[in-house]
């Protein structure tokens, strides 16, 4: 089967989901991207609009986090761990190391076809990518690993695993969330990507039945590094919506319940949805 396929309504995009040789042990994922040139890649590593001198924003993620939760402290009062601090930071819009994922496929399709749509000049082509994810490769909010990545946001650009300093304070913040934790760290997952479920304590999440992806680090703690192929599906691996077909899409999907109202519970996204 292809690995690319093209739909043109709701029917037809089921109809391709239904159709997904599920593999043993493995997990169907999703992500909806409203431009297919758009990369699957953290918005932590994208580069900051107008810098001259070329930045990306990890280059200052150690000051983006840090600063966030100094001037906002009262908004992450119930965060415990370093995890928890960016999937709040992710949710109001902060660059992050997450990137966001659903297990269910009509999230995606929403997300794939809710902009960039209709006859505009800046209309684009969206499409949703599928992943089928080794069970023993998906964590939970509390582990320990996800702890050994999440960590990585507190630290400098030059930070070094292998520089005794930078291990020893490396060690000391996740102890300050983990004081169980010993220095049995596997260095190659710091330079990985797994997928993540998080605490349903966000009704964002509970609706848009999330899940992410966090990537650890290349051979620089600001090198991005790429989505494993065992996470890609063996058959079809994108499905593709035309831009012109992105708005039919949108009013079949809001006719069983995906709609921005339903996916973003907030009462401002409600009512923008209501008076439209």
């Amino acid at each position: 089967m292809a690995s690319t396929v093209n739909i043109k309504n709701l029917s037809g995009f089921i109809s391709q989901i239904a159709g997904i040789d599920r593999k043993p042990d493995h997990t169907l994922f999703f992500r909806g991207h409203a431009d297919t040139e758009y990369l699957a890649l953290p918005y932590i590593f994208r580069a900051i609009p107008d810098n001259e001198l070329g930045e990306k924003y990890v280059d200052k993620e150690d000051y983006l986090f840090h600063h966030m939760i100094m001037q906002c402290p009262e908004d992450f009062h119930n965060c415990l761990t370093a995890f928890e601090h960016l999937v709040k930071m992710q949710h109001y819009g902060l660059p992050t190391r997450l990137l966001d994922i659903t297990s269910n496929p009509l999230v995606a399709l929403y997300f794939a076809c809710c902009s960039l749509n209709g006859t505009s000049k800046d209309a684009r082509d969206g499409e949703v990518l599928i992943f089928q994810i080794p069970n023993n490769e998906i964590k939970f909010y509390n582990s320990d690993t996800v702890s050994l990545v999440s960590n990585l946001a507190k630290f400098s650009s030059n930070f070094n695993f292998n520089d005794a300093t930078d291990r020893k304070r490396y060690l000391h913040a996740i102890k300050s969330e983990k004081s169980y934790f010993e220095d049995l760290i596997k260095e190659e997952d710091l330079h990985s990507v797994f997928c993540v479920k998080p605490k349903l304590d966000n009704r964002r999440i509970i609706k848009q039945s999330g899940a992410f992806l966090i990537f650890g680090m290349g051979i620089k703690k600001t090198d991005s590094i790429r989505i494993p192929e065992n996470f890609r599906s063996d058959d079809i691996q994108r499905i593709e919506i035309g831009k012109a077909a992105k708005r039919k899409v949108i009013n079949e999907l809001a006719n069983i319940s995906i709609s921005e109202a339903t996916l973003f519970p907030e009462i401002d996204n409600v009512a923008r949805f209501l008076k439209a």
